[in-house]
């Protein structure tokens, strides 16, 4: 995954340019911590080391060093790999950052997105770094290493290595999502694998795949990926690299295309549709959809969630929990399989820090024996926990349970305990829990995945998937043993003897995965899923005779069963018409589809035709090529190489630092076409072989005398993010110029910025100065900074003279986050503030010095959709006031709510709700000034006048909005109310113009009601008066109006028509227009 992404945009260096210029003096002037927003918070104080190879910096934390060691090995075997296949050599070292989990993934500092569960990596554009979390699967890991290295040795390749480049080198070259992803799944897999090929399948049959050029989301993972492998297989797979050379030369995705294959995208997608309905129009023929042999119970196309995973059957098989998205959130509910109604949600999932995640790749949920409990693996907060929850009234019971990461959970069906699996650092094993005694046991120890454990129907034993292969002992395990070499690609079922002690192999299938096995109540049969053919599907063994055989032959995949106590009932989970339902089987050990085997699919029978038509000497050459391979890797890991080696560079060498990636939703880069006209040779002309940066990738002393690399303890560095700048000079106002610099250590826990707008001399520009210490739970900041302002005051134009206001500032600033969903936040600042007649020089300077110290404490758990959130709440409530000093000082109290929840009524339809209030106390409380929305383009102010009229109003002043339908300042007070309630709607999914060759996508309609009102004497206040015998408003103003959200030019503009209301006569339409997203 890339973070960091632009959609849509031509010009990515130019538009970032302005946004930072924009942003960075208001990030360092004013508090960092925003009003809203959710939390990341650091549970743990990290001591970082470091390891270095031949091209990268590994950062890891304690008890990480093994998997540092390991990730050093593969992401070099990855880049050899990269470069075999592509043919360019990386010009930059890489930074990699490894965490032990993935909690403490979501707590690093390189990224500032939360990093949810289900994303296994992110490579960042600012110092193309790369962090990605071990999760207990070697596989999985190998993979989102070599997937995640593709996005940075794109960025190195195109971009230079750094978003410095892309505002430098003004690079506009983009590619679009599923060109990103897709190559990243191609390169870091090999091509297809059964996984995709199970979710093509379903996208060709059911027919939601579109064209390429409009695959977006997850999607354009699996549909890049497929669209590579289908390249590489009809024209050959060193065309993969011709094109990645040639996107380089030309500048341009789609030219790239046509010089390399001699035809564009959309000729290639219809291609590409032909061969995957040729693929899997002939399946339909041969294997049963679901509806032919299932029940279902979850519809994920007739409004039940897009996401139904993890069923549970009750012992008496009446009732599934499961989890679902069906509210916006992943929640747990329990439905009643006759009915298939939902009888309740049990849990309110991603709005709690109890249940801030559900582990929804890795479910763990269960009934208790009696069918009144149900156990669930969740993240909580810090760490991961096993909840025991009642499942009539709810009540939750939090386990003492501490690993770091725990999943798949299962209640024994005889005595009073629990099997799961827990993570550490370097391994996942299987446990257990006993819930009279309180006290768990270590199943397995060792590196291997242990995964998905499930009792036997008697609670003797444990059947479990892995990838340990012939390893059932740990005597067993050579001395030498070695990850790194060891083939971890397939998983085999286990079954472990709890009295024994034992541990056995219960399936042998090479090129195939097992999981989830459930047993029958007699305990001579079992069920488990295998995708021998290619396709998870259900198996049954005879435990007596050994005889297997399917039970399904499904068309789309099958995953976790649950089996009811009296074995009648069988439920599952599956992908379906591009959803994830439930579905169950009636008397599953009594079906029989009259098959031994089930028909391979195509990918699976290519595979196997290739591998029979190998010959000795393929063979041979294929293993020689592997320890090539390895070979290549491991001189790289040293760093021992010296002359010329076998990576390419382009010949134009000016072209090759020039951007960085953007990849997300369509990205695209452009180099700039008269640079690299020389370039447009054949690939073969346009490459050739170059020494690499010795300087950057020459080391020496790296390793220990056992091949190990020397770990180091990290040390802040600091380097620039951004630095931007431009001078001018202008006759009238003399040097002019602005320049915006960011600092940051390769962690992120440290971070510099700076910033000036330089006009004229020192008093009349802004400067500022800012640091942030982030590496532990509680944030801080602090920052020093001068600005200068220029405005006309003056009851009207003819009056006014134009003063300047000077501010020079200091504070200390502090976030404490409780949870992801509540924070502290404090700050202190000392201010200095001049006032200055520049038309009445005779006039004296006002000068104040004040202190304001600030708290807010703030909840949010909102959940977004496209421009604004959708449900939830959020609130803030702030505490603040200055102290007089001096004789000429100012004091006041003010206290400060904002208050917003949000329904969503139906998919895209919102009622939202805005309550926000304040008072200000003391000899010179603040002013509030109402009317008028954020950001107002063409606004107007009441009467031209400003809402300033003390020194001190300059600094404390605040706006009361939106009020629409009403001028900024129409009224001020030093107390204030505002309520605003809108109905948010699609309006135009597609708006193409015919005049102009513009277009705008998901245009969304506003319905909205604003009722506010300020004050300064309470006693006075009245919101109503008579007037000719009717009910008139006085102090309260209304106002209501329609209005339209949209993207232009790359911001969200926000067009509005509001007419106020007096309860008597609306007024004429006032029409705004502004920039920014609703609240």
């Amino acid at each position: 995954m890339e973070i960091m992404k632009l959609n849509n945009i031509s010009s990515p260096g130019k538009l970032l340019r302005t946004m930072l210029a924009a942003l960075l003096f208001a990030v360092i002037t004013g508090n960092v911590y925003s009003q809203f927003g959710q939390n990341k918070v650091q549970y743990k104080v990290f001591d970082w080391k470091y390891l270095q190879t031949q091209h990268f910096d590994i950062y890891f934390t304690q008890e990480g060093n093994f998997i540092a060691q390991f990730t050093a090995v593969a992401a070099e075997s990855s880049l050899v790999s990269l470069e075999n296949n592509i043919g360019y050599g990386i010009k930059n070292r890489i930074p990699i950052i490894v965490f032990n989990s993935h909690n403490e993934f979501q707590q690093n500092n390189a990224v500032d997105e939360y990093l949810s569960e289900g994303i296994g990596g992110v490579t960042e554009l600012f110092k193309n770094r790369i962090v990605v979390p071990f999760e207990g699967d070697y596989e999985k890991f190998r993979h989102v290493i070599h997937h995640e290295l593709l996005h940075a040795y794109m960025n190195d390749m195109y971009y230079g290595g750094s978003l410095q480049n892309i505002i430098s080198q003004n690079i506009s070259l983009q590619f679009p999502l599923w060109f990103s992803e897709g190559m990243a799944e191609y390169q870091s897999i090999g091509g297809m694998d059964k996984a995709n090929d199970m979710f093509m399948r379903d996208a060709v049959v059911y027919d939601y795949l579109p064209e390429l050029d409009y695959i977006g989301g997850y999607l354009s993972y699996r549909g890049g990926q497929s669209f590579f492998s289908w390249l590489a297989d009809e024209y050959g797979k060193e065309k993969i690299g011709d094109l990645m050379i040639q996107i380089k030369a030309l500048g341009d995705v789609d030219e790239g295309f046509v010089d390399v294959y001699n035809m564009g995208t959309g000729k290639l997608s219809e291609k590409w549709h032909k061969h995957l309905k040729q693929t899997y129009w002939p399946d339909i023929n041969t294997r049963q959809e679901l509806s032919d042999f299932a029940n279902r119970l979850t519809n994920a196309r007739e409004g039940d969630g897009f996401y139904n995973t993890a069923p549970a059957i009750s012992p008496k098989g009446d009732k599934v929990v499961f989890i679902s998205n069906r509210d916006g959130y992943f929640s747990v509910y329990i439905a009643d399989i006759k009915s298939k109604k939902i009888l309740k949600k049990l849990i309110g999932g991603n709005q709690t820090a109890d249940f801030e995640e559900l582990h929804l790749l890795t479910p763990g949920l269960c009934w208790s024996p009696n069918g009144k409990k149900i156990a669930i693996s969740v993240k909580s907060g810090d760490k991961d926990a096993i909840y025991i929850i009642d499942a009539e009234d709810g009540d939750e019971d939090q386990l003492p349970i501490e690993h770091d990461g725990i999943f798949s959970v299962d209640w024994n069906p005889v005595n009073n305990s629990l099997v799961y699996r827990g993570d550490n650092a370097k391994q996942s094993d299987i446990w257990i829990y006993n819930l009279k005694t309180k006290k768990k046991q270590r199943v397995t120890n060792d590196l291997f995945t242990d995964i998905d454990p499930r009792w036997s129907r008697d609670g003797k034993s444990i059947y479990f998937s892995s990838d340990r292969g012939p390893y059932t002992d740990l005597k067993d395990i050579p001395a030498d043993f070695d990850m790194n070499t060891y083939d971890y690609k397939d998983k085999d079922l286990y079954v472990y003897d709890v009295e024994a002690g034992t541990l056995k192999r219960f399936t042998e299938d090479k090129h195939a995965n097992e999981s989830t096995v459930v047993t029958s109540p007699d305990g001579k049969k079992v069920l488990y899923v295998s995708d021998r053919n290619g396709i998870d599907n259900i198996w049954m063994r005879n435990l007596e005779t050994g005889e297997e055989k399917p039970i399904t032959n499904s068309l789309d995949p099958i995953n976790l069963l649950s089996l009811s106590a009296d074995g009648k009932r069988l439920a599952f989970s599956s992908l379906n018409k591009g959803g994830y339902d439930i579905f169950y089987l009636e008397n599953p050990f009594e079906i029989d589809i009259a098959m031994k085997e089930l028909p391979n699919t195509l990918f699976v029978q290519k595979r196997i035709d290739e591998m029979n038509k190998l010959t000795a000497v393929d063979s041979l050459k294929l293993f020689t090529d592997s320890m090539r391979v390895i070979a290549d890797s491991l001189q790289n890991l040293t760093g021992d190489t010296t002359g010329e080696n076998t990576n390419y560079a382009l010949t134009d060498s000016t072209t090759t630092d020039t951007t960085k990636s953007l990849y997300g939703d369509d990205i695209s880069l452009n180099l700039n076409p008269e640079k690299v006209d020389s370039l447009k040779e054949s690939p073969s002309q346009r490459l050739k072989l170059k020494e690499k940066n010795k300087s950057k990738f020459q080391l020496t002393d790296n390793t220990n005398p056992d091949g190990s690399y020397k770990v180091n303890n990290y040390k802040i560095k600091f380097s620039p993010d951004l630095i931007y700048s431009n001078a001018n000079y202008s006759s009238f106002y003399g040097v002019q110029g602005t320049a915006q610099m960011a600092f940051s250590d390769v962690l992120g826990n440290h971070r510099i910025y700076v910033a000036t707008s330089l006009v004229l001399d020192l008093k009349n520009s802004d400067y500022a100065f800012a640091y942030y210490y982030l590496p532990k739970r509680i944030d801080w900041g602090v920052s020093a900074y001068h600005s200068a302002r220029f405005l006309n005051i003056g009851r009207n134009f003819a009056t006014s003279q134009l003063y300047r206001y000077r501010t020079f500032g200091a504070d200390i600033s502090m976030s404490y986050p409780i949870s992801k969903f509540k924070r502290i936040d404090a700050a202190i600042s000392y201010n200095h503030l001049s006032k200055e007649n520049l038309d009445n020089p005779l006039e004296p300077t006002q000068r104040l010095d004040f202190v304001l110290p600030a708290v807010s404490y703030v909840f949010d758990n909102t959940l977004w959709g496209y421009t604004a959130p959708i449900k939830g709440s959020r609130y803030n409530i702030t505490l603040m006031g200055t102290p007089k000093i001096g004789s000429n000082g100012v004091s006041f109290f003010s206290a400060i709510g904002d208050y917003r929840t949000y329904f969503e009524l139906a998919e895209d339809y919102n009622f939202v709700l805005r309550l926000n209030g304040g008072a200000s106390f003391g000899k010179n409380p603040q002013r509030f000034y109402i009317g008028g929305t954020e950001s107002w383009i063409n606004y107007e102010i009441q009467n031209d006048i400003l809402p300033i009229e003390e020194i001190q109003d300059f600094a404390f002043s605040s706006a009361v909005m939106p009020l629409r339908g009403y001028n900024y300042n129409h009224r001020s007070g030093s107390k204030f109310a505002l309520m605003n309630a809108e109905f948010r709607f699609p309006l135009f999914r597609y708006l193409i113009l015919g005049l102009l060759p513009l277009g705008f996508q998901n245009i969304q309609g506003v319905l909205f009601a604003d009722a506010g009102s300020v004050w300064s004497d309470t006693k006075k206040l009245q919101f109503f008066h008579e007037k000719n015998g009717s009910l008139q408003t006085k102090d309260l103003l209304l106002s209501a109006g329609i209005g339209t959200r949209l993207f232009f030019l790359y911001f969200p503009m926000k067009l509005d028509i509001a007419w106020t209301y007096d309860m008597q006569n609306w007024s004429k339409p006032k029409y705004l227009i502004s920039i920014g997203a609703d609240f």
